[in-house]
């Protein structure tokens, strides 16, 4: 069912926009090729006139479904930009001009002189860590490193804490959250000086966040793992790349879902017509009538100046629109005989509204009480064909369009 609303066919042949949908594949080479230059013609016209495109050129409102999907699919997009942005939001909101995830993989190759890299944790206390960051402010050629947030803590509150400590310090250093040289050099207690070059690690020490010692040590001749020449912390920050994947684990994507849909419900707009009271019968003209020159890219005349230009001349119109009350069982019983009546031409459902207390459960019976996916009455559509009451049909008449009103039979 979920498929039928999404890819209908009724749909994609009244959007010649969306030729590439499943329905298209119906029709011939020269069919397309057709559908192809009318479309394009009408985007031609648009835009150099300003008038509007004719109603069948525009695509059909959005599904429940379908927008609940992008709903559900924003969300995830969303927790996984939160997820996987941590450095780069750090790094963005703490000022510094540290190194990003994309550039790690070549940063070794493109520094030009050696790298201090001062891995740290909240467990160092306030007083350690804004030592270490006056010591580093203001040099391009050291970073200084968490390995996450606290565990529970968000984002936004990690940031707020550490600008309290980088207040004053103008400008300052190059901070950053990422787990990763952590997972790469095994480090799991703090503070830990590592100083690299373009061929990697050249020499670390445990215990010291002073990097100007590290330098020296390496321009005595003395590199590689210097041991521990201080105290050291546990870290107290689970690494944040652990984290995001437990996070996306827990994710009840179940419920995300349940809860997009319910949101969809909450916030669709709704076109209510009143109901036809007598029949009645009118004609809609879609003739376009160009009001200046348009001219291909190599010069030739698309259309001229005071032209007049009807679709339909070039496009027949198979498709019978009916438009109806989702609400009132009996307009949908009247829209069931009006789609099935006789003339060859396929149906197309399109509701005023539906029962938002039904939700998703009354919106697959309509569907299911017409056999055919149901769209959604939008206000462009509405004023394009002058829909006024409901039940009500549209359909193709030589040159024009013919809305045609339907009064339901008296209880």
């Amino acid at each position: 069912m979920v498929a039928r609303m999404a890819f209908g066919r009724a749909a994609a042949l009244l959007c010649l926009a969306a030729l590439s949908a499943p329905a298209a594949a119906e029709l011939s080479a020269e069919d397309l090729d057709a559908l192809r230059a009318l479309r394009d013609q009408a985007a031609q016209l648009q835009e150099k006139t300003g008038a509007p495109l004719p109603p069948w050129l525009q695509i059909f409102p959005d599904l429940p479904g379908m927008q609940a999907g992008r709903e559900l699919g924003a969300v995830a997009g969303e927790g996984a930009r939160e997820a996987l942005s941590g450095q780069a939001e750090a790094c963005r909101h703490l000022g510094g001009n540290c190194t990003l995830p994309e550039d790690l993989a070549t940063a070794g190759q493109a520094q030009a002189a050696p790298v201090v890299t001062i891995l740290v944790s909240r467990a160092l206390g306030d007083g350690a860590l804004r030592q270490i960051f006056a010591g580093a402010s203001g040099k391009a050629d050291t970073r200084i490193l968490f390995r996450g947030v606290q565990q529970g803590q968000s984002l936004g509150d990690f940031l707020r804490e550490t600008a309290v400590l980088l207040r004053d310090l103008d400008p300052p250093p190059n901070v950053a959250i990422d787990p990763r040289p952590f997972q790469d050099w095994g480090i799991n207690r703090v503070p830990v000086l590592v100083l690299t070059g373009p061929d990697g690690e050249v020499a670390r020490v445990a215990g010291l966040s002073n990097p100007t010692w590290l330098r020296e040590q390496v321009q005595a001749g003395r590199t590689g793992d210097l041991g521990q020449r201080g105290p050291t912390v546990e870290i107290k920050e689970p690494d944040m790349i652990a984290e995001i994947h437990r996070r996306i684990r827990e994710i009840d994507w179940n419920a995300r879902k349940e809860q997009a849909m319910a949101r969809w419900w909450a916030r669709a707009r709704f076109e209510h017509l009143s109901t036809a009271t007598q029949p009645r019968e009118r004609f809609v003209d879609p003739t376009l009538e160009i009001y200046q020159d348009i001219r291909a890219p190599n010069g030739d005349y698309v259309a001229r100046a005071g032209q007049r230009i009807n679709p339909l001349d070039t496009l027949p119109f198979t498709l019978r629109l009916v438009v109806f009350d989702a609400t009132q069982p009996q307009q949908v019983r009247m829209a069931r005989e009006l789609g099935e009546a006789p003339g060859g031409l396929r149906p197309v459902y399109i509701a005023t509204r539906f029962d938002r207390e039904a939700g998703w459960d009354g919106f697959m019976s309509i569907e299911d009480a017409l056999d055919d996916p149901v769209y959604l009455l939008t206000p462009d559509l509405r004023t394009r064909f002058s829909l006024d009451r409901v039940p009500a049909t549209v359909e193709a008449q030589g040159r024009v369009f013919v809305v045609r009103e339907y009064p339901p039979p008296r209880s």
